[in-house]
């Protein structure tokens, strides 16, 4: 249950992010309304839809009203070049389509393997008129291709997970793909990599070969609970890739946000 503080924050939010916060508001609001889908309008014209619930809508407040992958700062070198950008971890979308709003010659590679979420992930993208520059791929991303069992929250979950079993929700077979295979289909370039695949991230990177992060030039990444691995294990291998971290905000000392820059 939300305290207090974080209501009364995402009400204040509400109306400074969204042109549309009186239907936002009475869509959070009204009981009757869980569970069906909210539509948010974006300061900067976008429309952003989700499951009306709270684990799918804490994306959209985090990236429109908290700017929380501080895309203007992190990214302000290539907001106007023709970047690849690789999204792990795409959810509903809400940072592929304000990346692409904001950087108008951009091409991303969107992966999100829970179906309902994909489903979502789609939508917006076609409902920005984004689907020439961003490419919706049902996929999961870690350290083999085939098939992994994702414990789907579904309603559009930011917390399905295929390395927690005991995360909650029901189990469903999705595809998966590797880092190695995605770079390759691209061509190598991939410029921006974003990640936050409630720990996968572990696997995903440990088990990709160094070659294929040598023309990535920024990373943000949120890291997770592993059974075995650490987040100082993965730093230090992103360090020996020359990629080392800038920024970083610290939820615990197995969970934050970190932003890595390629130096040297």
């Amino acid at each position: 249950m939300p305290s207090l503080a974080h209501r009364v924050r995402r009400i204040a939010q509400t109306p400074r992010t969204f042109t549309n916060w009186p239907a936002v508001l009475r869509g959070l609001a009204d009981p009757r309304a869980r569970h069906e889908s909210l539509s948010f309008t974006t300061r900067n014209g976008l429309t952003i839809s989700c499951p009306n619930v709270p684990g799918a809508r804490v994306p959209v407040y985090e990236v429109f009203a908290e700017d929380c992958y501080r895309i203007d700062t992190f990214l302000a070198p290539f907001l106007g070049e023709p970047i690849g950008v690789v999204d792990i971890g795409a959810h509903i979308g809400a940072f592929a389509c304000q990346l692409a709003a904001k950087a108008p010659r951009a091409r991303l590679r969107c992966f999100e393997p829970s179906p309902t979420t994909a489903g979502f992930l789609r939508r917006n993208v076609w409902t920005n008129n984004f689907e020439d520059r961003v490419v919706v791929h049902e996929l999961a991303v870690g350290a083999r291709t085939g098939a992994a069992v994702l414990a789907d929250n579904g309603g559009g979950s930011a917390l399905n997970s295929i390395v927690d079993p005991d995360s909650g929700g029901s189990g469903v077979t999705v595809r998966t793909t590797t880092f190695d295979a995605i770079v390759e289909e691209l061509g190598g370039v991939a410029e921006v990599v974003k990640m936050d695949c409630e720990g996968g991230e572990y696997e995903l990177v440990l088990g990709s070969s160094p070659d294929s992060w040598a023309g990535v030039q920024r990373i943000v990444l949120e890291y997770h609970p592993h059974p075995d691995h650490t987040w100082p294990e993965l730093r230090a291998w992103f360090a020996e890739q020359g990629l080392v971290v800038t920024a970083e905000e610290v939820e615990n000392p197995a969970q934050g946000t970190a932003w890595l820059e390629r130096r040297g």
